[in-house]
């Protein structure tokens, strides 16, 4: 009985701990699209109507991209923010 009662106790321990991983991952997504939608709109001047949609996600390089479109423009551009500045990966800027 001692044994069913200690994997019950482990089963309720890592399902706690996942959803608590899950829900700081989420909140951590969500920061990084509010925090892009900000430098966007406030530092870039570019008006919040002109973007559809805001997307971050996981990846190997970089960690956390964060994928914008635009209206007029239907080619994702990729920003990765790092050292307290967003960076424009894709498509290059400089181009």
């Amino acid at each position: 009985m001692k044994y069913l009662k200690g994997i019950g106790v482990v089963f309720t321990i890592i399902v706690i701990a996942s959803f608590a991983w899950y829900g700081s991952y989420k909140s951590d997504m969500k920061k990084l699209e509010n925090n892009l939608r900000t430098y966007l709109t406030v530092e870039k001047g570019i008006d919040e109507h002109a973007i559809i949609s805001i997307k971050a996600r996981r990846s190997k390089m970089p960690m956390y991209p964060v994928v914008v479109q635009f209206k007029d423009n239907p080619e994702e551009h990729i920003y990765y923010y790092r050292e307290n500045e967003w960076i424009q990966l894709a498509p290059d800027p400089n181009l």
